[in-house]
């Protein structure tokens, strides 16, 4: 899902992973990319975190704690429990594991994939939908009943630029399930194809994966113009991790959405005021101050923006992918030369710069990079495109 051009930028993307062979993820995060130079000028009144959170600005009263959701995320139905009770009955927590994801590959059962549908566990069995962090949940309520140890990964997946959106920067806060015993860690992933093990990672707690899961509820309430439910499920999210900058960034898009700009400033200025560089909230804020006309503080923010795409390698590749492919190869080569100096460990770079290379005639070069992209790009799905395209390209020169 893509946020709308002429709206303010909300924080998760789904993946569009097409079967659930592959296992699972979670709730993604648009971002736009943004500078952290210089100091931000300060706002011109304090910011009212009570007042953000009651609802006031737009309901015109405070919503009542008592009216928070509190969805069973985990809980697993009776009939549930049932058939988990047959999956290898009598072997090991991690057997019985295997086992139960034997069966997805069998599509004994199986989830259809749908971007819109942030579920809990029981309610991703029985529609059989769902999406990222939907399944995630629900195979980490299964493993755990299972007997498996088992919990929620966030993984750094690259960002990537979209073509369709120059000024637009992709980051994934991809969540897989990780079950760990003695003999190693399984990685259980929605899409095991893009999965790499070398991307950096990190274990959630439940209540930060529970924040991710209210706030994307929160935003598909949005989306379906329910705004109070909306709301109420962002505050949840905000409940959980108070301290979580891209939460922050949610309620400002949320307050945005409907046109309470004094809310959507101080809620993009409290997400900056626990992470200066957050890229949602510096966009945001340069399009909500230059719709007021107030041109001093869209052109701060408007600069950040434009220092931090042109020190990031990952917009360079972008730039360099876009040259290339309208046949610009020496532009091509520059900036990814810029890319390669900041930035070395990205297969996706040297790949670019074989094919780069190969297009100017410098075979030296194309097969140097060819070496290091395949050497890189560990995951075998990856190296298996990567060999389609040469062959592609050594048919089709």
């Amino acid at each position: 899902m893509k946020t709308p051009k002429n709206s303010d930028l909300a924080v998760p993307v789904w993946s569009q992973a097409p079967s659930l062979r592959t296992a699972m993820s979670v709730g993604f995060l648009l971002l736009l990319l943004a500078g952290c130079g210089g100091m931000s000028p300060a706002p011109e009144s304090p910011i009212d975190l009570p007042w953000l959170l009651s609802g006031e600005a737009l309901f015109a009263e405070p919503v009542e704690p008592e009216s928070l959701p509190d969805d069973d995320i985990l809980g697993l139905e009776p009939q549930l429990r049932g058939y988990l009770a047959q999956v290898a009955p009598g072997e090991s927590p991690q057997q019985r594991l295997v086992a139960l994801l034997r069966g997805f590959e069998n599509r004994d059962f199986t989830v259809q994939y749908q971007a819109d549908r942030t579920l809990t566990a029981s309610e991703t069995y029985y529609q059989q939908q769902g999406n990222c962090m939907a399944f995630t949940v629900m195979m980490v309520a299964m493993a755990r009943e299972l007997g498996a140890d088992a919990y929620f990964n966030q993984v750094e997946v690259p960002p990537v630029w979209e073509h369709a959106e120059s000024h637009t920067f992709v980051v994934y806060r991809h969540i897989n399930m990780v079950s760990e015993t003695s003999r190693g860690r399984r990685v259980v992933d929605f899409n095991l194809a893009a999965y790499d093990p070398v991307y950096d990672q990190r274990k959630l707690t439940d209540t930060e994966a529970f924040a991710q899961y209210y706030s994307n509820r929160g935003l598909e309430w949005m989306q379906q113009g329910d705004m109070r439910q909306a709301f109420l499920y962002l505050r949840k999210a905000l409940v959980l991790r108070p301290q979580s900058s891209d939460l922050w960034a949610n309620l400002g898009a949320f307050y945005s959405r409907n046109r309470q700009q004094l809310a959507a400033e101080q809620s993009y200025l409290q997400a900056l005021q626990l992470q200066h560089d957050h890229t949602i909230a510096i966009s945001n804020l340069e399009r909500l101050y230059r719709q007021q006309q107030r041109f001093v503080l869209a052109d701060h923010y408007a600069d950040k923006a434009r220092r931090h795409r042109e020190q990031n390698p990952y917009y360079l590749y972008y730039q360099a992918r876009n040259a290339y492919d309208h046949g610009d190869y020496k532009v091509a080569k520059r900036q990814l030369k810029r890319a390669l100096w900041q930035y070395q460990n990205d297969h996706r770079f040297h790949f670019l710069m074989g094919l780069t290379s190969y297009r100017l005639g410098d075979i030296e070069d194309s097969r140097e990079h060819f070496t290091a992209a395949f050497s890189l790009a560990e995951n075998p799905g990856t190296q298996q495109a990567y060999n389609r395209k040469l062959e592609y390209l050594k048919n089709h020169p």
